[in-house]
């Protein structure tokens, strides 16, 4: 049987109650006053160590919680695509009339800005119906087209003049594998890539210190360092030509190294 924490115990409450009575019914300052007394009491116990697993786990929790309601606070699109302009990355490196393949479109934001802005005719693929439905719903141009599958195992068909993988490669555990497959089925001109940074901030090496999962998504299978990143592409045969660090993730583009 798992053993019983404050923050367990917390979390097994708030599953059971509906938000709405906390909205409505305890004030918000008094709700945060009880966070905060919460904290005080997990940073003074005498286990140091487990005191330090114990915040950092409820960092995590608040950063997914901070996630969704920047989701919610900008319509839908999480509030990270229009702070932190990544978007200008990709749309400055394609050219009118270019035929794009976006890998793991999502929901389509980044798709939807490479046909208005960047006047690209794109296909997205991506393997969650959820997300293709709100891309298919809130994105529609006629240069632009979104298909459900798994990059890994199909490719739409023909050639793609750009290839994009925005914040994919950490998700795939045999990324090497779907890269070489990615430039020999649409033998592209150039890739451009967003992955995550490991280093993002000193609470990374306590966490591995302590034992805590240290990957800021748990669905990651790597975060990277720049070097760490030159070597893989490499390994797929791709020649990195440009790479940016910046909001704790590498921005960067690539061609095949043949080119």
């Amino acid at each position: 049987m798992s053993r019983l924490t404050p923050r367990r115990v917390a979390g097994g409450l708030a599953r059971r109650v509906p938000r709405a009575p906390f909205r409505f019914v305890l004030p918000l300052r008094l709700l945060r006053r009880t966070f905060r007394f919460w904290l005080s009491v997990v940073a003074a116990q005498p286990d140091p160590r487990r005191a330090v697993r114990e915040l950092l786990a409820a960092q995590d929790d608040v950063y997914a919680a901070l996630d969704r309601a920047a989701i919610t606070y900008d319509g839908g699109v999480h509030a990270k695509h229009r702070l932190t302009r990544y978007h200008d990355f990709f749309v400055e490196r394609v050219r009118p009339g270019e035929r794009v393949l976006d890998v793991g479109s999502g929901k389509g934001e980044l798709a939807h800005d490479l046909v208005v802005r960047a006047g690209a005719t794109v296909v997205g693929i991506d393997n969650d119906p959820a997300h293709l439905a709100f891309a298919r719903s809130r994105f529609v141009d006629e240069r632009l087209k979104f298909v459900a599958g798994d990059a890994a195992e199909t490719l739409p068909d023909g050639h793609f003049d750009v290839v994009v993988l925005s914040n994919v490669l950490e998700h795939v555990e045999r990324r090497v594998e779907l890269l070489r497959r990615i430039v020999e089925s649409t033998a592209p001109q150039r890739l451009l890539l967003r992955v995550p940074v490991l280093a993002r901030d000193w609470t990374i090496p306590l966490r591995q210190e302590v034992g805590v999962t240290y990957f800021s998504d748990p669905g990651h299978f790597v975060e990277y360092e720049p070097e760490s990143f030159r070597r893989e592409l490499a390994e797929a045969g791709l020649r990195v030509t440009e790479l940016i660090p910046i909001w704790g993730e590498i921005w960067a583009a690539a061609e095949p190294a043949g080119e």
